[in-house]
């Protein structure tokens, strides 16, 4: 079946908030008259993830599961997902699964496409976007993070964000090489595309669950920053 797009969900025992956002996202979608399909995209979860999914799914045609045995991480398991998402549609929305990212705003995100831009991201740090009930120390993690990303994309405000919208086009034969969290960074250092633009958000905190952000994940980063200034000084 042939959708409009497609909203990617990455998931990691994320039982207590699946439900949750695939049904949200399902009644944004239907409520906006919108062709798109919900692909959840799992590392092999150990509690109740696929579980919830598959009977989901017995009563919503419009989503579907990956399901990856290895080569777990975020940034891979988003590789494959957009792989398989573009099978079927030719744009795809990274949403999280634990209700940080507000789905209501999915179509703002696919209209923006539509419009013209080859990739869409939702930003914290433009007017009406905005972080809530963060520590001290993980806003300035996170503010740390971008500043050091903005020195690639300056027109950006927020080149890390992990809510955003882009083209099929924008990562074929892209040389993608997935690490870490920061997935969109990937995309733009490497991607092609021409036209960007971007939308203010609120960054909730987690509905529930625990955050998935540790040392490992900061070390990755800096490591996928490096590469980024490799490929740049090769092309």
């Amino acid at each position: 079946m042939k959708f409009d797009f497609t909203v990617v969900i990455p998931t990691l025992n994320e039982a207590e908030t699946i439900a949750k956002m695939i049904l949200r996202v399902d009644e944004i979608l239907k409520k906006e008259n919108l062709n798109g399909q919900i692909l959840v995209v799992d590392d092999n979860s150990t509690d109740n993830t696929l579980f919830i999914v598959n009977d989901i799914r017995l009563t919503h045609p419009n989503v579907n599961i990956l399901i990856r045995r290895s080569n777990h991480g975020l940034s891979h398991s988003l590789i494959d997902g957009f792989d398989k998402a573009g099978k079927n549609s030719d744009i795809f929305i990274k949403i999280d699964a634990d209700g940080q990212h507000p789905a209501e705003k999915i179509p703002e995100l696919y209209r923006k496409i539509k419009q013209g831009n080859d990739i869409v991201i939702g930003s914290r740090y433009i007017e009406g976007g905005g972080i809530k009930n963060w520590s001290f120390l993980r806003r300035v993690i996170s503010w740390g993070a971008t500043i050091m990303a903005r020195l690639f994309f300056p027109q950006i405000t927020d080149p890390v964000s992990g809510f955003f919208a882009f083209r099929k086009d924008v990562v074929h034969n892209a040389p993608l090489k997935p690490k870490g969290y920061k997935i969109l960074l990937e995309i733009l250092g490497k991607g092609n595309w021409k036209t960007i633009a971007e939308i203010p958000f609120i960054f909730g905190p987690r509905e529930k669950g625990k955050s998935k952000l540790k040392q490992q994940t900061i070390i990755e980063y800096l490591e996928q920053l490096l590469d980024l200034l490799k490929f740049r000084i090769k092309h």
